[in-house]
């Protein structure tokens, strides 16, 4: 599985390799409590993403956003802010929400390709 952030990358190269893992979820079980690590993990990847990750909710905002998006026009302004939040943020950019089609075709084909690559 690609690694989604720092929380993905920290159970990759230090907590399995070392056997930090295996001996947190033996406690874990013979303690019968949960560690918590999946949590922990999932906030790491929110907080400290890959560049290029979309997280879950913004997935499925541009699966939804993609089902009706004709190519020519958005449904309104917060759907257009949206986009360029969902891409400024994946490519660390701070382009601003523009009006211009051809400008918005761009960012709206940058992102098609970010969700085949989440995919």
């Amino acid at each position: 599985m690609k690694s989604k952030g720092l929380g993905d990358d920290i159970e990759k190269y230090v907590t399995k390799p070392l056997g930090i893992k295996k001996a947190v979820d033996t406690v874990s079980k013979a303690i019968n409590k949960p560690c918590g690590c999946q949590e922990r993990k999932e906030a790491l990847n929110r907080w400290f993403p890959k560049k290029g990750n979309l997280t879950q909710d913004e997935y499925e905002f541009l699966e939804m956003f993609f089902q009706t998006y004709n190519g020519k026009r958005l449904k309104s302004e917060e759907e257009r802010d949206m986009i360029y939040v969902i891409y400024n943020k994946v490519h660390r950019t701070n382009e601003k929400p523009s009006s211009c089609s051809a400008c918005l075709s761009g960012i709206v084909e940058a992102l098609r390709v970010e969700m085949a690559r989440y995919e």
